[in-house]
């Protein structure tokens, strides 16, 4: 009888083992690349990954979390993929990245009427109350940075609300982004002030966890890249440029 018992919870943990995926697609809310509409995923960059499965002829889930903790999934835990990260030297060594999918051009604004204009990437310092999303990009390089008037935000949604009402003096987000957001919100352009100063221009990809095999890593470029093919590149960047190449491209003189 125990023998059986026993058999019959193998069999079933076999069962549920089996069934669980061998990868996990993750992301955070950020239009226009991945966002809720009619209680349906959608955004470019879902859509980007949906023809990149089709390609594979594979389909994964696809779960939303905070941008923060899908970040610490995809780092420390196995079978994770993250869409869409800024790829950053520091960030290197922790993943196996596919791309690049997008470019981001990130800008600093302010409110409509700000208290302290923005001249330059230097005046950023001195401002009483940057916005920023936690763990993203700007998060950790304003951090790495030493900037010590960081206010931080859950998404990006919740800083530009801040900022329209003239609660925080600046936040760096991408230009896309911004467009979105506002229009998703019903806000005009002129709720918010473009500095002019931008913060850095950077390569979106697919962040994978890092013990995901090559193989794998090398099917899903090879699947991107026949993707920008078909569809004549649009947003995409030219194939076959590696990561330190657009990382130098994006760097300013003084920081090479």
């Amino acid at each position: 009888m125990k023998r059986t018992l026993l058999i019959g919870a193998l069999f079933s943990l076999s069962l549920t083992l089996s069934a669980q995926p061998s990868l996990t697609l993750l992301s955070h809310e950020l239009v226009p690349f991945t966002h809720h509409h009619d209680g349906k995923l959608d955004g470019i960059a879902v859509r980007l990954l949906q023809q990149i499965q089709d390609e594979l002829g594979e389909t994964y889930p696809i779960r939303i979390y905070p941008f923060k903790r899908a970040l610490a999934l995809t780092r420390l835990e196995p079978g994770y993929a993250l869409f869409v990260t800024q790829w950053a030297p520091e960030r290197e060594p922790f993943f196996k990245w596919v791309g690049p999918l997008f470019r981001s051009k990130v800008i600093i604004y302010q409110p409509q009427s700000p208290r302290h204009k923005l001249k330059s990437l230097d005046d950023l310092r001195h401002l009483p109350r940057v916005g920023v999303v936690l763990g993203n990009a700007d998060d950790e390089r304003l951090t790495r940075e030493g900037y010590t008037n960081l206010v931080r935000y859950q998404s990006v949604e919740e800083a530009l609300q801040r900022l329209v009402l003239g609660k925080i003096d600046a936040f760096p987000v991408g230009e896309m982004v911004l467009d979105a957001t506002l229009e998703q919100r019903g806000l005009s352009h002129r709720s918010v002030t473009n500095s002019g100063v931008v913060l850095h221009e950077s390569w979106l990809y697919l962040a994978f966890s890092r013990d995901q095999d090559d193989a794998v890593i090398a099917r899903w470029q090879s699947a991107l890249d026949k993707v920008r093919l078909k569809s004549g590149r649009g947003m995409l960047p030219p194939p076959h440029q590696d990561r330190t190449s657009h990382q130098a491209a994006q760097q300013d003189p003084a920081d090479q």
